[in-house]
């Protein structure tokens, strides 16, 4: 298997259009139509309808979706395991952590630590997870929303709380707004198989709240998702720790505000 069928996959089942698929993925269609046949043939089972409009995944296809994004993350996961193998120092203690968190709530934490050198390493919340129990991290920092199972049998310390509130831009003149039980306008969401989607997508389940019409963006970055909310293409469900003076909370109901807590953790 190679890392662009994946992403190939991916792109496929955003646009569910071969001929969309292929321009996002820079290539032609003839080129792209025989990726994904690679991926089938590898895989064993085809992964779409190709008869209907738009293109719909097939049962195997939507069992290899949720495996796609884990399966890329881990990919990139094992690259910055490698890399941090090279380093400046000859012992260091090694912090693994996400973006989110490395970039608005890491250095006032480390601030408060007596650290004299420490390698700082950027992963999903999978990755750190998995980097602590095998030793591959001192200390990982994460995000919580509570479950004790992905936790079980580690060192918890609580370092801090946040929550993803869905925002938008003032400016937006499409206002998001929950209207009988569906969340209108252009609302962003996380790709499946993150946490924050995760999260996002059993709080909308638990109210019986649908979104009213298809995303009009998918992804795993919350700073990405960030940015382009701030630009005003739409609503995201945003750590509020990164959200600034230039979004405000959409008109939704205080259910839509998911807490959470930041734990430091050790083996």
């Amino acid at each position: 298997m190679e890392l662009q069928w994946i992403d190939d996959f991916l792109a496929l089942c955003q646009t569910r259009n071969f001929t969309r698929a292929a321009e996002a993925r820079c290539t032609t269609q003839p080129a792209y139509s025989r990726r994904v046949q690679k991926l089938e043939e590898w895989l064993g089972a085809p992964l779409f309808y190709r008869e209907s409009r738009p293109v719909s995944l097939t049962p195997a296809g939507e069992a290899f979706l949720s495996r796609a994004h884990r399966l890329r993350e881990e990919i990139f996961d094992a690259r910055r395991a490698v890399l941090t193998a090279s380093s400046h120092f000859r012992k260091s203690l090694r912090i693994y952590t996400t973006n989110t968190l490395a970039s608005a709530f890491l250095c006032p934490w480390l601030g408060m630590q007596d650290l004299k050198s420490y390698s700082l390493i950027v992963a999903s919340i999978a990755g750190c997870l998995e980097a602590v129990r095998r030793g591959h991290a001192d200390i990982c920092l994460i995000p919580h929303f509570g479950g004790a199972e992905e936790i079980a049998g580690l060192k918890t310390e609580e370092a801090g709380e946040d929550r993803l509130v869905l925002m938008q831009s003032p400016s937006a003149a499409n206002k998001v707004r929950l209207e009988n039980g569906k969340l209108c306008g252009p609302v962003m969401v996380y790709t499946p198989g993150t946490a924050y989607g995760a999260r996002v997508a059993a709080m909308l389940e638990a109210y019986g709240v649908e979104i009213s019409e298809a995303p009009v963006c998918e992804s795993a970055s919350a700073e990405a998702l960030l940015a382009q909310a701030k630009a005003g293409l739409g609503a995201a469900f945003v750590p509020a720790m990164l959200a600034g003076p230039n979004l405000e909370r959409c008109a939704v109901p205080e259910f839509f505000d998911l807490p959470y807590k930041i734990v430091a953790l050790r083996r």
